[in-house]
């Protein structure tokens, strides 16, 4: 249970410092979202602000702090990333979030989520392609 509470606890303080990092900009065009019957907290990203994502070490870092098996991507329509028999992606989240910036108009939704809320399957992380 300790364990367990240190890796939630950790996977909070990266979700804050993602939040802080995206949105503190001025001028950012992140939208905040708040799905308290989903138990999850976001923002939706602008193109601009998906590349920075993707350039930067913080996908890597939530991949070094929260299992894989606690992070669920949805990829959009079209992708040419493949999830193989076993349910795996077959490329880093920050791959996935470049492939939506380089997308006219593309972008990613990213959730820390309440992993004991039946809505979130028991994933601390979720992020969704989107492009026109």
């Amino acid at each position: 249970m300790k364990i367990r509470t240190l890796a939630t606890a950790g996977t909070l303080t990266a979700g804050i410092a993602l939040f802080g990092v995206l949105g503190a900009g001025v001028a950012s065009a992140a939208t905040p979202i708040v799905e308290p019957e989903q138990g999850r907290i976001g923002l939706s990203l602008s193109n601009a602000e998906t590349a920075a994502l993707a350039a930067s070490p913080i996908p890597d870092a939530i991949s070094d702090i929260v299992p894989g098996s606690q992070r669920w991507i949805e990829l959009a329509p079209g992708s040419a990333l493949t999830v193989g028999p076993d349910g795996k992606l077959s490329a880093p989240d920050r791959v996935v979030i470049g492939e939506a910036a380089a997308h006219a108009g593309g972008y990613v939704d990213v959730y820390l989520a309440d992993p004991n809320n039946p809505a979130n399957a028991g994933y601390v992380t979720l992020a969704y392609q989107y492009w026109n």
